[in-house]
């Protein structure tokens, strides 16, 4: 008795410990899925935010150029720099601006004379400039905030405005005011300190005027928004003005939409986290969000993802795991609940018996293991090489619309159509190599396309001959919409960008497109056209001028040749370029290929001046793609040249491309597809001006 008791006692204890196992395994299951969940959410959300806050930087690094250049002029600095000195009147130098020149003669004073004489030209530049950049409106205020060089009468500046303008003033740096309406349009004021010319001021920092422009930000915001059906903003921007953030509309600009709690932060961003994110309907919705800063603006890309959708896959695993963290713990009572009747009845029972028990205990784990296969969210059917069916769970029969007890002995025949072929293609592929092998395959399912990723596994005897395989079919579908959906993402940044890109300068449009065109035919040509290469220069080419957005339009439209000096500023677009799309995933050698496309072969390219093989086969076809390009269509310092003596250039020796491409090129356009680009190309570049210059060189064509 004693020795019975001993032995329950070790039972009870043994159950205990593997229920708790059990129970803990589980829980580090599904904390660590939680965890991984949690780190693609934020992967997935980083990636969107960032490719938003680059086409944002873009954005508002085109808007500060053109703003400085203005400022930048020195009869407007010389100007201000004379106001400020003599601390004229502005209200007297409004009444200048209002009135003709000839009402003015021997009316204003002999020291006013020189001001007014200045100020036609001076508001003509202004109307000029804003015409131009397509701003609402352009103004210049002395350091009393009084404006005195405006196009028309315009609304106070506000206490509110005069701290923007004082932090300018103060910083010596440019400085963003919040966002508000005008008219049918948000819109935006940039204030830039405008600085005494150096022969005035010899440090050249000493503000003595202040710049407002004001421009539209909606299609800027219209961009970066995205909202669902239900008025949830998956996408938008945040601004961050007196502590406080809040979610701009395009669409509804009279409503605020102010974040509470869980929405601080002290201008570097926002981190993963549930929070309650204000929706176009009444209530808030629970979603994962973070934001990201935008460089040089008090804004914030805010990408979210609601919970119910992040968390879907994460809570059918989750039930998953409580079910089979069940069906063990039954299991292990159940194996125990029979050890304990072994011991307990070992010496009455006969053979007999115990044969009877262990059938009983197999069919029980039978049962259980039916149980599991059944709540596995893969199909899982086994065939034998004939294509008999000997075994297939419930997730399979679903997928064939049949009851499993049904499918069992069936020919595969008998399946649905789509089904039958799939099996057969697998039992031929392990017939002929028995070993593990995926497929990847769409299926037509309950009237619905579906895609599959099969693991099909051989069968084999105890002879180690093939008897048929097991194939386990998992539903692959959201995962394959959600690369679709981010590769569509990608590709509108990109359009986006190119758009930026060839809006600095008219002889870049096109330019991008007809590199990308022709670099892709290239590699087709030289037969190395695999699907990475082929969208990898086909983001490169349309992202290799971006860096030309930061150069001064000055600099790009000069007509005459490059110093030295204004040689080395030109060049340095490269490593712009490089800034700008350092932080893009585009999971692709793409920045590579565009810091690589102006080296040359002899070494004599830049950035880093490198050779041969050093450079990448992508950046290889690249350059000779661009500079013949270049070369075919005219610039500001030249005439388009001839396809003959284009060619010429990239045949002059020591060779400066690689002399496989450039071979490719001349075999090319003597095909039929070659000609009717080469005429594409050649009528794309009638409609640039006429340059006012010639500088008939290769490198400055590929410059």
């Amino acid at each position: 008795m004693a020795k019975g008791k001993k032995s329950a006692t070790l039972i009870v204890l043994f159950l205990s410990l593997a229920i708790v196992l059990i129970v803990y395994a589980a829980n580090w299951i599904l904390q660590t899925a939680s965890t991984q969940m949690r780190r693609d959410i934020e992967q997935n959300l980083k990636t969107a935010a960032t490719q938003q806050v680059a086409l944002l930087t873009v954005w508002y690094g085109a808007i500060s150029n053109q703003i400085k250049s203005f400022v930048d002029v020195d009869m407007l600095r010389l100007f201000a720099s004379e106001v400020d000195s003599a601390k004229v009147d502005a209200a007297r130098l409004r009444s200048f601006g209002k009135a003709k020149q000839e009402e003015l003669v021997g009316k204003e004073d002999n020291s006013l004379a020189e001001f007014s004489a200045r100020i036609p030209g001076l508001l003509q530049l202004l109307s000029e400039f804003v015409k131009k950049n397509n701003f609402f409106s352009g103004r210049v205020l002395n350091l009393e905030f009084e404006p005195y060089l405006l196009m028309e009468d315009q609304e106070k500046v506000t206490e509110e405005q005069k701290s923007f303008l004082r932090k300018a003033q103060e910083t010596r740096k440019p400085v963003v005011m919040p966002i508000r309406k005008h008219g049918r349009e948000l819109v935006v004021d940039i204030v830039f300190p405008i600085f005494a010319p150096q022969y005035i001021d010899q440090k050249g920092d000493r503000v003595v005027a202040l710049f407002v422009g004001t421009c539209s930000v909606q299609k800027a915001i219209s961009a970066v928004d995205n909202i669902d059906a239900e008025g949830f903003f998956t996408s938008a921007v945040l601004e961050y003005q007196h502590g406080k953030l809040e979610l701009i509309d395009p669409l509804f600009p009279d409503v605020s939409r102010e974040l509470g709690n869980g929405w601080e932060t002290q201008g570097e961003g926002l981190g993963l986290a549930v929070r309650q994110e204000p929706s176009r309907l009444e209530k808030p919705i629970a979603a994962y969000t973070l934001a990201l800063p935008v460089n040089d603006l008090p804004w914030f890309v805010l990408e979210g993802v609601r919970t119910t959708v992040a968390e879907a896959s994460f809570l059918r695993f989750r039930k998953n795991i409580y079910i089979g963290a069940g069906l063990l713990i039954a299991l292990t009572v159940i194996l125990i609940a029979a050890l304990w009747w072994w011991i307990v009845g070992r010496r009455e029972r006969a053979l007999a018996d115990q044969m009877r028990k262990l059938y009983i205990i197999a069919n029980e784990q039978k049962q259980i293991l039916d149980g599991v296969n059944t709540a596995l969210s893969a199909g899982i059917i086994l065939n034998d090489l004939s294509g008999r069916i000997y075994y297939v769970n419930q997730k399979y029969a679903d997928m064939a619309r049949m009851a499993p007890e049904r499918m069992t002995g069936m020919q595969y025949t008998q399946l649905p159509y789509e089904l039958a072929r799939s099996l057969v293609t697998h039992t031929i592929a392990i017939h002929e190599k028995p070993e593990l092998t995926n497929f990847t395959e769409i299926l037509s399912i309950a009237d619905s396309a579906r895609h599959y990723l099969t693991a099909c596994s051989p069968c084999v005897d105890e002879k180690n001959c093939l008897m048929g395989m097991v194939s386990v079919y998992s539903d692959i579908t959201e995962l394959i919409e959600a690369q679709n959906k981010a590769q569509r993402m990608v590709r509108q940044t990109v359009a986006v960008l190119v758009r930026a890109i060839e809006a600095i300068d008219p002889y870049l449009c096109g330019q991008s497109d007809s590199t990308g065109t022709l670099a892709i035919s290239l590699v087709r040509f030289l037969k190395q056209d695999d699907a990475e290469a082929v969208a990898t220069l086909r983001i490169a080419a349309s992202l290799s001028q971006i860096g030309m957005i930061q150069l001064p339009r000055s600099l790009l439209l000069k007509t005459g040749t490059l110093s030295p000096e204004e040689r080395l500023e030109m060049q340095k677009h490269v490593e712009y370029a490089r800034q700008a799309l350092k932080g893009v995933d585009f999971g692709l050698p793409v920045l590579e290929a565009i810091t690589q496309m102006y080296e040359r072969i002899d070494g004599s390219g830049y950035p880093k001046h490198l050779k041969g093989d050093e450079i990448c086969f992508n950046a290889r076809v690249l350059a000779v793609a661009n500079t013949f390009c270049a070369l075919m269509r005219p610039r500001s310092y030249r005439t388009a040249h001839n396809t003959e003596s284009a060619l010429e250039i990239f045949e002059m020796k020591p060779y400066k491309y690689d002399p496989k491409v450039t071979q490719a090129l001349r075999d090319y356009l003597l095909t039929e597809d070659g000609k009717v680009f080469l005429q594409k190309l050649m009528e794309s570049g009638q409609d640039k001006p006429e340059p006012e210059s010639e500088k008939k060189t290769e490198a400055a064509a590929s410059a």
